[in-house]
């Protein structure tokens, strides 16, 4: 079941059930807690991977709450990776 969100031009995809988001935000959770955001991948890319999470339908409010801290934990996108 992939959900849509619209996001500019262009609409997010989620290729996430409610029952396999868990994985992937704990997998974020993981990489991020490491300084993951700081590696080979651009701030941008770990923002549109949360955000991409977020996207899923039918997320449980702890679900939500876990994906709105990683966003908040993110350092904002320099300007030179916005248009990566």
């Amino acid at each position: 079941m992939k959900t849509t969100i619209k996001k500019g031009p262009q609409d997010m995809e989620s290729p996430y059930t409610p029952l396999t988001a868990g994985d992937a935000i704990s997998h974020l959770e993981r990489i991020l807690s490491s300084d993951g955001a700081g590696s080979l991948f651009s701030r941008t890319y770990w923002r549109a991977r949360v955000q991409q999470v977020s996207a899923t339908q039918g997320l449980t409010p702890q679900q939500q709450a876990r994906l709105a801290k990683l966003l908040e934990s993110l350092p904002p996108p320099v300007p030179s990776e916005e248009s990566c």
